[in-house]
């Protein structure tokens, strides 16, 4: 049997309360619009949204079909809308009854709009504290995303990280995926044939392995130079979608949940304190940030 692997897109997006509403429109315009336009044209691809809490009440209150549209996305499983902290806090900087309600809150306003309650969590800036797993199984969800930074400093090796791991805090178990670092600087930036080639060389025989890839939707068209390179003449996001169609005998795309309804974790891991590093820096104080950026 010829080698096999999963690919599992888990897109971010979020505003952040009171931003000012033209900013909101040409964003929505230029990244969140076009994305679900995309996943229409494309019922074949399978991928996991996220939308915080202040968006989601901008979209419903603004743009209620798309509301609509998403809707049918989820209730035909072609996309898992994912939950976390309602107003995209820092969930490890809050009380743990603060934590809970964020996420609850969450939760539910999700399956109102939806029908469904979330399973997976997004944590704002991938900050990640060692008791968050019972916050997030407090709160009701099973599983959240991290950079594969975090799973570096627990000593797993960046190629032991095609897979999904268990944590535990008192005993509350979490599931954790590590948003590939080679997919991450890949999608959308290079050649669409680069990133099926990439997951071509880590298939495997038994298709064992998952890609995940989460990062920011606004970089899908909203960030500088983006929108011609993935909707204008280059149209990225339409020939990744149609090049995952065309190999989906061995590149197969899925959701975290779906997949762990068929799969178990590889491993166990117990990560530090830790985000994504660029995230590291920006948290020195002043003085060692400027002693660190000299160096």
């Amino acid at each position: 049997m010829a080698p096999r692997i999963s690919l599992a897109l888990a897109i971010h997006n979020h505003q952040p309360v009171g931003n000012f509403g033209w900013v909101l429109d040409e964003v929505f315009e230029k990244a969140y619009e076009p994305m679900v336009a995309a996943l229409e044209r494309h019922p074949h691809v399978r991928l996991s949204l996220h939308y915080s809490g202040p968006l989601l009440e901008w979209l419903r209150n603004e743009r209620p079909a798309f509301i609509d549209r998403l809707s049918t996305l989820v209730a035909r499983d072609q996309i898992e809308i994912i939950g976390g902290g309602y107003y995209e806090p820092v969930l490890a900087s809050l009380p743990e009854r603060d934590r809970i309600g964020q996420a609850t809150r969450m939760s539910a306003e999700l399956e109102a709009l939806f029908g469904r309650r979330p399973l997976g969590a997004w944590l704002a800036e991938r900050v990640w504290e060692p008791d968050l797993p019972t916050s997030l199984v407090a709160a009701g969800y099973d599983w959240t995303i991290l950079d594969d930074a975090h799973f570096r400093a627990a000593a797993i090796r960046e190629e032991d990280l095609w897979g999904p791991y268990t944590t535990e805090d008192q005993g509350q178990l979490l599931r954790v995926f590590g948003t590939e670092q080679g997919l991450r600087y890949r999608i959308p930036f290079r050649d669409v044939e680069e990133v099926t080639d990439y997951l071509r060389d880590h298939a495997t025989e038994d298709g064992g392995r998952i890609g995940m890839m989460g990062d920011d939707g606004e970089k899908f068209g909203a960030w500088p130079t983006t929108w011609e390179h993935c909707w204008g003449k280059r149209r990225w996001v339409d020939r990744f979608f149609e090049a995952l169609a065309a190999n989906r005998h061995w590149l197969t795309t899925t959701t975290p949940s779906a997949w762990l309804a068929d799969h178990a974790p590889i491993g166990r891991v117990y990560i530090p304190t830790s985000s994504y590093a660029e995230m590291g820096e920006w948290a020195l104080p002043p003085d060692e940030s400027l002693t660190f950026t000299a160096t």
